[in-house]
């Protein structure tokens, strides 16, 4: 599903405390460990982001009961749509041996 189509959730499902990093890393399409070491990092060295944390918690809705499984469901039927350019590839040469 393209961004475009997505709103910003807090993540019940996969929450440590609140559930801001896993939505965010849901949102952009990141590992959610990458969000959590981001967010401690900048407490560890600013300490601005534990004020975002809870601007966020605070304003973000939590995420509609069964959001991430549809939204995975439309994920997957989005990689079927376009296989990775190596089985294309590969496809494209049986073909050729096929033709010879």
């Amino acid at each position: 599903m393209s961004r475009r189509n997505r709103k910003l959730y807090r993540d019940t499902e996969d929450q440590k405390i609140g559930g801001v990093c896993s939505g965010l890393a849901r949102y952009f399409d990141l590992d959610p460990l990458l969000v959590r070491v981001a967010f401690v990092a900048a407490l560890v060295f600013g300490g601005g982001s534990l004020v975002a944390y809870i601007l966020l918690w605070w304003l973000v809705d939590p995420a509609p009961e069964g959001y991430w499984a549809d939204e995975d469901r439309a994920d997957d039927r989005d990689d079927d749509a376009f296989p990775p350019p190596s089985i294309a590839r590969d496809a494209d040469e049986d073909a050729d041996e096929d033709a010879a």
